[in-house]
């Protein structure tokens, strides 16, 4: 309970600091002084606060307020190209290619996948990096009975509707979008460099051929939070 009150004390102080940027926090001692709490009490809050990606420490030094980034805008729709968003937005953005594999029909992932019944599918995983840092993990299941050769073309899928396109694809359509937050596990926390308490923000969504009404794939793209706003249409 003292560690949630003291908590609760910086996080109101570091919503409300009008100079956010380095602005440096109450000493550890100051606070257990202040709250009349044991020092360990106070340094278990900033530690969460680290968690949250709020703070960060330096040794020896103090505590400061971490210094926010801009925010890029993303338009939820599954018809416009991730990577065209983002260039639109910033001149430092990658994308890398950093998985491409069959996906099993009786792994688990596999039947929660929303996709046409008996397609084959392949986890095509593009690890999307802002000025310099990642920010992104995007995942497309394609049906790769559209295309038997997707395996053979890893250094066209750094960007998917570049690829459909250079198959003969034009128009794009989404038939569903799903939004939801989670914490990232293990590998989402050593793939974004995000800490366990920061939240990802997970869109999933389909991609159909508009001119054919086939479905191209299923899509899951776990956003940093801290790094995006979202506009629910565009």
């Amino acid at each position: 309970m003292e560690q949630i009150e003291v908590r609760d004390y910086l996080i109101e102080k570091i919503l409300n600091t009008k100079s956010k940027e380095n602005y440096k926090l109450p000493s550890e001692n100051m606070l257990a002084e202040q709250f009349s709490i044991p020092r360990k009490r106070v340094r278990d809050a900033y530690v969460y606060l680290e968690q949250m990606g709020l703070i960060e420490s330096r040794q020896g030094i103090g505590h400061f307020v971490k210094p926010k980034k801009k925010l890029l805008d993303i338009v939820l729709t599954g018809d416009v190209s991730f990577s065209e968003k983002m260039k639109q937005q910033t001149k430092d953005y990658r994308s890398i290619l950093t998985r491409l594999e069959q996906i099993d029909k009786n792994d688990l992932a596999f039947k929660s996948i929303q996709m046409v019944e008996n397609a084959s599918l392949y986890i095509v995983e593009r690890l999307r990096y802002i000025d310099g840092e990642p920010a992104a993990i995007h995942r497309s299941y394609v049906n790769s009975e559209l295309f038997p050769e997707i395996k053979k073309e890893q250094n066209k899928l750094s960007s998917i509707y570049q690829f459909y396109k250079l198959n003969g694809i034009q128009r794009f359509e989404s038939k569903f979008t799903r939004l939801s937050t989670i914490f990232p596990g293990k590998y989402e926390r050593l793939m974004l460099h995000c800490e366990n308490l920061v939240p990802l923000i997970l869109v999933e969504s389909d991609n159909w051929d508009k001119d054919r009404n086939i479905q191209l794939e299923y899509t899951e793209i776990l956003y940093r939070s801290d790094r995006f706003s979202f506009q629910l249409n565009g």
